[in-house]
């Protein structure tokens, strides 16, 4: 029975590959001592206070637009109230040149309304209906005629041109009869409206 070799063994020469490592080399280097390390960076900006500068930012941006509209609704106002008072004095020089035109005209032609009046009160239909067209066409043009009442006596309305005898203690001091009608333009008295007042004996 043969016998089988021996294994090999660390150092045998015939097994080279086997052999025990080397000592690594000497450093050529010079001794430059251990390693610094790195320098420490600077902290980054708080994200907290970013958002807190991009909020106060916002805030003071919409606090100057929030006051820009108010100036600028104002001045809106201001300029929408000036042209109303533009608006309303020209109406006013507007009457008022009118008044001075037409009223005159109007005047004239109520005058005409009076005599047509008194015909149609003797029975003529026909000067009726043409009083009636012309009160329309003064009506037409802001001549009013002061409504008949019975009541008190109006001192700012009427003109006592007479006086009647009052049957009982209320009729004094009121209206007993319309002389002649009165006459207004817009709030104005063109004329006002004669009558006789009711009085004590």
């Amino acid at each position: 029975m043969t016998t089988p070799p021996p294994l090999p063994q660390p150092g045998d020469p015939a097994v080279p590959h086997l052999a025990e490592p080397a000592a690594p080399p000497p450093d050529p280097r010079p001794d430059i001592g251990p390693v610094p390390a790195p320098p420490a960076t600077a902290p980054g900006p708080d994200p907290f206070a970013v958002v807190a500068d991009a909020v106060d930012g916002m805030r003071d941006e919409l606090a100057a637009l929030g006051d820009q509209f108010r100036r600028r609704l104002l001045n809106d106002r201001e300029a929408r109230r000036s042209l109303d008072g533009l608006l309303t004095e020209l109406d006013q020089a507007r009457r008022a040149a009118e008044g001075r035109i037409v009223q005159p005209l109007l005047y004239d032609l109520v005058l005409v309304v009076d005599r047509v009046e008194r015909q149609a009160a003797q029975g003529d239909a026909f000067a009726g209906s043409v009083a009636v067209e012309l009160l329309g066409v003064l009506e037409k043009y802001g001549m009013t005629r002061i409504p008949v009442s019975a009541g008190p006596f109006d001192p700012d309305l009427q003109e006592a041109v007479g006086t009647i005898t009052a049957l009982s203690p209320e009729q004094n001091g009121r209206v007993a009869e319309v002389v002649r009608h009165g006459y207004r333009m817009d709030e104005r008295i063109v004329r006002p409206q004669q009558v006789r007042v009711h009085t004590e004996r």
